[in-house]
């Protein structure tokens, strides 16, 4: 069953991307690469005497190194986005893992080239398996499937973004959920497919818009 809700999640990732590559819609569209080296466990976990690569005694810091590659389609002027993550990564134990997550973005606020996101969405993990481990532990949620496991969640991150031009950001996010119980620091690049705004939300005091092209000033 979650093996079938992870390639659900795929494909409809698949196809909002295909569609937004392929129509001349209202809307903005991005791609996105992120890169987070440490994971971040602050809560009490059945299994973190078994991780591995661990930067202190308690296993709070954890040398976790994961890619992940995104999409982004604005609905709503460049304000609020439909987005989507797929990642890989080397998880606490070591182990291979993936997720998926499809959610909603909304920005707070913009002060000339710099602005601050919020982020949440729905989560699709999946690791090999724990359980050969010992002595491990096993955590409620995972269905095994083969020599994989798999769960559900949820993802929610705050972004700063730095505009460096009209196609250019770079982005630094504090973020909750790519792993679960897990809080990560990303830093990443974005680039704009299509940066023209169709249906912009008029403002008489926004001195960088990403809009015709063109920065608007």
């Amino acid at each position: 069953m979650a093996k079938k809700i992870s390639y659900c999640i795929a494909l409809a990732i698949t196809t909002i991307m295909l569609v937004m590559a392929t129509s001349r819609g209202a809307a903005q569209t991005t791609l996105q690469l992120k890169f987070s080296p440490i994971g971040m466990h602050f809560f009490n976990e059945p299994n973190k005497k078994n991780f591995e690569n661990k930067l202190d005694s308690n296993a709070t810091f954890v040398l976790e190194p994961c890619v992940i590659f995104g999409f982004e389609t604005y609905v709503v002027s460049d304000i609020l986005c439909v987005r989507g993550h797929f990642g890989g990564l080397s998880d606490a134990l070591p182990k291979p893992g993936l997720f998926l997550q499809i959610g909603l973005k909304v920005r707070l606020f913009q002060i000339y080239r710099n602005s601050l996101s919020f982020g949440a969405g729905l989560m699709g993990y999946g690791h090999e398996c724990w359980g050969p481990v010992p002595p491990y532990e096993q955590e409620r949620g995972w269905l095994k499937n083969g020599k994989w496991e798999y769960s559900g969640g949820f993802l929610a991150d705050l972004e700063y973004a730095i505009f460096l031009n009209d196609k250019n950001d770079l982005l630094f996010n504090f973020t909750y959920g790519y792993q679960k119980k897990t809080f990560n620091f990303t830093i990443g690049y974005r680039y704009w497919l299509s940066s023209i705004i169709k249906h912009p939300i008029k403002c008489g005091s926004c001195p960088f818009t990403k809009t015709n092209n063109k920065w608007k000033k």
